[in-house]
């Protein structure tokens, strides 16, 4: 495994209920009770590997409940299925496996080398039409660190904060009692917290205990902070996303990749080299202290293909970002960051630390890769550089996340045409924007997920192997997202 490798990309919530499962089967079709219910999975798994935006509003109009209707305009539909035609090109639809809690998962795969998972929620009654649909994306393929998923706590929107906390507290204390979970989960309403709790160690050796202050590795979250970076200079006027890398960065030592847009990197379609390679596995690494070292390490190396051409998940592309935004602001991509993002956020926890110079309150990852025959987890400290960069690597609490969050819907990141841009909505008046976020990054000890539909925001980071943080939080965003 190596770092960031898995990616997911934004969710997209828009309603949910309960389904009684019924028993999967390879291929497209599902074997069940009800064959009105098969019939609507198959019709959504037909017109997704057909990827025709008219095909695909025919099926959602026959197929999907009125509220999943109403919650995105055809145009909106259109631009979904875009987007997952450019991250994964010809789509083949694998396993369809029903979850004890209703879920139905379709394991997908792409042309472009994508994997990834598509969830559909049904009516609990008749005509069990589709209630809901996430989609999510990995970028490490359907083997890396897989984990069955894990059922949903017994929890439901019109609990109070008391009832949640109770129905958490047992459902995660007795993984964490097993060494199943290390981390910290913070469920909010409306941006506000109703449940926060942290379990495990942030330091094994030292007995030191997860709190609400612990900082954890985001692994590939920040990518986020990137994109908002770049959606702020480009409502400044002073970037778009037509410029190419040789308008920017002219001195960029691959002549090949110039041509690259910056709505190329941000989508993955770059190909710019990764900087995990034998090189860097090698490499010390304290010669890693900043996106500026990695941008030196990754921009001689030759593409991966030419811009434009394919969709492959690229860590180097957001490297590329990060010194772009460097070149046009004047300033260290990290200060950037802190002044641009993580202050007028209210991030006060977040932040690019040094691995020889931590700050208190960050959390040491375990992980047991290279652990050998004899197993067991052990810190991470070789797995990474002593910084993180504009793919990954930043330090934040789960609050931090939750603060992210509300500022980027409240409209006090971006404008409103910059949110709607990353949400898919703008804030309204007093208001805040929804479309949804699903965002995770993990490595070697370390997991980290953000999950918000607008109404409710479920954050988790730990310290240990993904898919530690990931599973915790798609647990409880099903139950809550209806």
């Amino acid at each position: 495994m190596t770092f960031a490798r898995r990616f997911i990309a934004t969710m997209v919530v828009l309603a949910a209920t309960a389904w009684s499962p019924v028993r999967a089967a390879g291929g497209v079709g599902m074997q069940g009770p009800d064959p009105q219910a098969r019939a609507h999975v198959d019709a959504f798994a037909h017109a997704l590997t057909g990827l025709d935006a008219q095909a695909f509003e025919a099926m959602a109009r026959d197929h999907f409940t009125p509220d999943l209707l109403a919650r995105r305009t055809p145009e909106n539909r259109k631009e979904l299925l875009d987007r997952l035609k450019g991250d994964f090109g010809t789509i083949s639809v694998g396993k369809v496996v029903a979850t004890p809690d209703g879920m139905v998962v379709l394991e997908i795969t792409g042309s472009t080398g994508f994997s990834g998972r598509v969830e559909l929620t049904l009516e609990p009654a008749a005509p069990f039409r589709i209630a809901k649909m996430g989609v999510a994306i990995e970028a490490g393929g359907a083997g890396e660190a897989s984990r069955p998923a894990l059922a949903p706590p017994p929890i439901a929107p019109s609990m109070t904060p008391a009832q949640v906390t109770t129905a958490l507290d047992g459902f995660l204390a007795p993984m964490a009692a097993a060494d199943d979970f290390a981390g910290f989960v913070l469920v909010a309403r409306q941006g506000t917290p109703v449940y926060q709790r942290g379990f495990g160690l942030a330091d094994r050796g030292k007995r030191t205990p997860i709190s609400a202050a612990t900082r954890f590795n985001l692994g590939s979250i920040n990518k986020i902070f990137t994109k908002t970076a770049i959606g702020q200079l480009i409502a400044a006027g002073k970037l778009s996303l037509t410029d190419t890398i040789g308008a920017l960065l002219p001195d960029y030592p691959n002549p090949k990749a110039r041509v690259a847009t910056v709505d190329q990197l941000l989508n993955h379609k770059g190909g710019i080299a990764d900087f995990f390679n034998p090189e860097f596995d090698q490499a010390p690494k304290t010669r890693f202290r900043s996106n500026a070292d990695y941008y030196r390490f990754v921009a001689p190396l030759p593409l991966t293909f030419d811009p434009g051409t394919k969709t492959a998940y690229c860590n180097g592309c957001y490297v590329v970002l990060g010194a772009i935004i460097e070149r046009i602001s004047g300033t260290r991509y990290e200060d950037y960051i802190a002044t641009h993002v993580f202050r007028p956020a209210g991030m006060t926890g977040a932040g690019f630390f040094q691995a020889d110079h931590f700050p208190p309150d960050v959390a040491i990852g375990y992980t047991t890769d290279g652990a050998g025959a004899a197993g067991g987890r052990h810190s991470n400290e070789a797995f990474h550089g002593m910084s993180g960069s504009a793919a990954g690597g930043a330090y934040a609490t789960a609050a931090d996340l939750l603060a992210f969050d509300n500022a980027l819907r409240e409209g006090r990141l971006l404008d409103a045409k910059m949110t709607e841009w990353m949400l898919g909505s703008a804030p309204a008046a007093g208001s805040r924007a929804r479309g949804g976020i699903g965002v995770a990054g993990g490595a070697p000890g370390c997991n980290a997920a953000l999950e918000s539909d607008g109404e409710w925001t479920v954050a988790v980071v730990g310290n240990l192997d993904p898919p530690n943080a990931e599973r915790v939080s798609a647990a409880i965003r099903r139950p809550l997202t209806r």
